[in-house]
């Protein structure tokens, strides 16, 4: 496994994020894509799986400062 780098999953965080939020307002509420079902189910899981990494990471770093931070 690699070493841990703060910077790294700070910036793994920082894109889930805006991209989670770039396609859920630019793909997701954009006009064609609102006019077809199968497109917006297929944005909308897009933004949903950046979203659950975003969420992923973050409660992996949480797990890890508090486990640091017992020892």
């Amino acid at each position: 496994m690699p070493e841990r780098d703060d910077y790294r999953r700070h910036n793994v965080l920082h894109m889930a994020s805006f991209l989670s939020r770039a396609v859920a307002s630019q793909l997701c509420e954009h006009a064609q894509v609102q006019a077809h079902p199968d497109w917006k189910a297929l944005a909308d899981s897009a933004s949903e799986s950046l979203w659950a990494l975003y969420q992923a990471v973050g409660a992996r770093s949480l797990d890890e400062s508090h486990n640091i931070s017992k020892r």
